[in-house]
């Protein structure tokens, strides 16, 4: 049975949240300006940072469902500031919380270390990658040859850039104590 969120973890998890929507909004910025000249496959050596919302909420939070709601809180957060992608943010919200969700599920959310956070962050890019394929029609422009090694390269990213920094900065917030209390604050794991 899954222990209900607390009062404290809903708003945490919610500010977390927001302040990530506000960063994929700064990055959905410069993705549009200064990262269109990396050509593709190159470009998804970047996109590892959009992963942060399913990675970092829950390795604070450490309860059911963290990863999920902070990516799709903080990619409608990015979609209401504004981004020339319009609502298919949420659709790649869902799909990147769900990858996630998995990842930490396949540790039955009892574990909450590099590994279970590296899984989480490659499951999300994986089923990111898929979703582009079919909604930018990369299969139309792209050999398979290409898609894969920008699986490949957007996997590898979401470890780096989403996996390491949302461990980075989980394991700093508790240092400061402000999450004592919570999952990462207390050094275990909440009881589900």
């Amino acid at each position: 049975m899954v222990a209900k969120w607390t009062t404290r973890e809903i708003v945490v998890a919610a500010v977390l949240a927001v302040a990530v929507g506000v960063i994929f909004w700064a990055w959905d910025s410069l993705y549009t300006s200064v990262f269109q000249l990396i050509p593709f496959p190159f470009v998804y050596a970047i996109n590892g940072l959009w992963m942060i919302g399913g990675l970092l909420i829950p390795y604070i939070i450490r309860r059911p469902g963290a990863a999920f709601f902070g990516e799709l809180v903080a990619a409608f957060i990015s979609m209401l500031i504004g981004n020339q992608w319009g609502a298919w943010v949420i659709a790649s919200g869902v799909v990147q919380g769900a990858g996630a969700e998995i990842g930490f599920a396949c540790f039955r959310y009892k574990k909450f270390n590099w590994l279970s956070l590296y899984v989480a962050a490659a499951l999300a890019q994986a089923f990111s990658i898929v979703l582009d394929t079919f909604v930018y029609s990369y299969y139309n422009q792209y050999s398979w040859a290409k898609i894969g090694l920008a699986a490949i390269i957007a996997i590898v990213s979401a470890v780096v850039l989403g996996g390491a920094l949302a461990q980075g900065l989980g394991e700093g917030l508790a240092r400061t104590g402000v999450l004592s209390g919570l999952g990462v604050g207390s050094g275990g794991t909440k009881r589900v």
